[in-house]
């Protein structure tokens, strides 16, 4: 099996693999196989929010102010559609480049907004680099107060120096698992060693404020490292991973050198642990709603750190063209709470007859109560703020209630209060056959309430007129049952685009995100909510 062959598969999965054959590639760092020019119009109401809706006839304008204009929807929320395909663990689309613009109308705030976008993207195979430039106008103000700059463009966009640097969406050098990758702005899908502390970390999962992220590793046959940093050097959370290969200092062309011996530590040393309420005192344990800054952030009362540190270890047993063969495990504690053990093995197989790959990942795991294994994951800038748990010995109301508006740190002390062993396992699942379609699963279950998680994807891309894809994902649901209840914990993405000509598209979008509720009126004011939307649009495409 060739490297771009395996690397490519790995990214279908999202999930780390051990370093000789891992290389995770994600939307910034994806193979694009063409250059095209874009431009997508589109109409969009409100978003289900519970906010008034504009009469029919307003509607009816800014649809033809979105024609006129051109443009994708881009939804005006914590989250966009492209965030939920990383949480699903979705394939990148491969490109050699692109360079397209989108405007979008939509509203923000009782607001309305066109949105326009240019972007450019590019990958000269060692070197990737994405640049954008979004902005949000102002068409329509409901409550006129001039703060917007210039009376048109949205300040929120443009008031911290931080959003200045997202004009640089990623840069990249190398590929995951190569002698050095490089990776600058985004990261989406970012993973250290094995997944059992970082999986599929996401730093930009707040459209609002942006994060400059920089992962930087380093592969030899006598070793490595890898990092990551959420922010560059501002960042709050700093992973590290240091393997060594022994037996390379004897003979690095033994097949003893397959073994690898990795220690870790990753810390979010600022974790938010007690959210303040309007006086800026730490929230009670029975109430008090939430308060937020001048830039739209949840205040912190209390920071406590969320410092992980393990070891693994690992043996590739067999690489051959046809299969590759890894046992791991790995031991992980958190600092002033629990311990976890993992056990697993990851496989990769080609069978060239029908072309079809085929990649697995099954997972041991043994942990203390208070333990959360891949605690830093997809979701994780939005989880340290409320993580859902059921809420045993009744510290935030009646015993027993699910709770989930308490930051991820206190949490894990609350789940201490079992004093427990728990039993689980993990596994997944991705397969691509020949090109038709690519359907890929993962999920893990516990003992215990709320420790279910499940994330899957299905795209179609053979259809030369309709291409289809589906992308859902669900965690800290109770049991199988549970898996595909359409609440609060679920997310999911659905679209499907017909050609009409050659340069001529329709598409059109359905999702669900999560929106940070900032209703001082609404019972869940502080709280992320699940929110409704969806698109239709027709664009043109030019490649050369």
């Amino acid at each position: 099996m060739s490297r771009r062959r395996i690397r490519h598969l790995v990214a279908q999965l999202g999930v780390a693999a051990p370093k000789s054959m891992l290389d995770v590639e994600n939307h910034a760092s994806a193979r694009l196989r063409r250059s095209s020019l874009i431009c997508t119009t589109i109409w969009r109401p409100g978003a289900d929010t519970g906010r008034r809706r504009a009469r029919p006839a307003a509607l009816l304008h800014g649809a033809l102010i979105a024609l006129a204009v051109c443009g994708l929807s881009t939804a005006a929320f914590a989250q966009d559609p492209d965030t939920i395909k990383n949480a699903a663990g979705a394939p990148a689309d491969e490109k050699l480049g692109s360079l397209m613009g989108d405007a979008s109308f939509g509203q923000i705030d009782g607001d309305w907004y066109t949105t326009v976008n240019l972007g450019l993207d590019f990958d000269f195979g060692m070197i990737g680099f994405g640049v954008q430039v979004p902005l949000r106008l102002k068409i329509y103000d409901a409550d006129p107060q001039n703060d917007e700059y210039g009376g048109v463009l949205r300040k929120e966009d443009w008031d911290e120096w931080t959003d200045y640097l997202k004009i640089l969406r990623y840069f990249r050098y190398g590929h995951k698992g190569e002698l050095v990758f490089l990776q600058v702005g985004d990261l989406p899908g970012a993973t250290l060693g094995h997944g059992t502390i970082v999986n599929r970390y996401y730093n930009n999962t707040d459209l609002d404020h942006y994060k400059m992220g920089i992962q930087l590793d380093v592969n030899t046959k006598y070793g490595g490292v890898e990092t990551l940093a959420n922010n560059g050097f501002i960042a709050n959370l700093l992973g590290f991973r240091g393997y060594v290969r022994p037996w390379s200092f004897i003979d690095a062309e033994s097949y003893a050198n397959n073994l690898a011996v990795g220690f870790s530590v990753v810390s979010d040393y600022d974790a938010p642990y007690c959210l303040a309420d309007a006086s800026g005192s730490c929230r009670s344990d029975f109430g008090d709603d939430a308060s937020f800054d001048g830039d739209g952030n949840l205040n912190v009362a209390e920071h406590k750190a969320a410092t992980i540190i393990g070891g693994d270890i690992e043996f590739k047993v067999l690489d051959l063209s046809w299969i590759t063969l890894t046992p791991y495990t790995d031991l992980n504690g958190i600092v002033d709470a629990g311990i976890g053990y993992h056990l697993g093995i990851m496989s990769i197989f080609h069978i060239p007859v029908i072309n079809l790959d085929l990649q697995t990942r099954v997972e041991y795991r043994y942990f203390q109560s208070d333990y959360i294994p891949a605690y830093f994951d997809s979701y994780y800038e939005i989880q340290k703020f409320g993580y859902p748990f059921k809420d045993e010995r009744g510290a935030f109301g009646p015993p027993g209630q699910e709770v989930s508006n308490r930051p991820k740190r206190r949490a894990i002390e609350e789940l201490g209060w079992q004093d427990k062993m728990l039993n689980g396992y993990y596994a997944e699942l991705a397969f691509n056959v020949m090109g038709w379609f690519i359907l890929g699963a993962a999920y893990d279950d516990y003992d215990g309430p709320y420790n279910s998680n499940l994330r899957m994807y299905l795209t179609v891309p053979a259809l030369q007129i309709v291409q289809f894809g589906a992308y859902y994902y669900r965690h800290n649901f109770e049991g199988a049952s549970d898996a595909f209840e359409f609440d609060d914990k679920s997310l999911f993405l659905v679209e499907a685009r017909y050609q009409i000509t050659s340069f001529l598209y329709a598409i059109g979008q359905y999702w669900r995100i999560w929106r940070l509720d900032t209703d001082v009126a609404s019972s869940s004011y502080g709280e992320y909510v699940p929110v409704d939307d969806w698109s239709l649009g027709v664009g043109v495409m030019y490649t050369f």
